[in-house]
């Protein structure tokens, strides 16, 4: 008797896990930028022929290229690519804007 409540008790636990996930998938931002074909630069040193590869295959958005401390206009352009550049002189993070 106690197999087969064991048994009924694990058939309820798939339906249980699946009543834990959540129900819908967060918005994905658009690809406005070419971001998806220059993230694989993330981690690259930011020296000139990065950037000049990076400004090629984002073409035809334009690059705003953002040191560290650099200061910038907060206008936003979903066209743009943006590249952060950490301390180190490493493309940091990418993003449309």
């Amino acid at each position: 008797m106690t197999f087969r409540s064991g048994a009924a008790a694990l058939a309820w636990l798939p339906l249980c896990a699946a009543s834990a996930l959540p129900l819908k998938a967060e918005p994905v931002a658009p690809d406005t930028c070419s971001l998806a074909l220059t993230a694989r630069f993330v981690g690259a040193r930011a020296v000139a022929e990065v950037r000049n590869t990076v400004g090629q295959v984002a073409r035809p958005h334009p690059v705003r290229w953002i040191a560290p401390g650099q200061v910038i206009t907060l206008d936003q352009n979903p066209d743009r690519l943006n590249v952060i550049v950490d301390e180190a002189g490493r493309i940091a993070v990418m993003r449309c804007g």
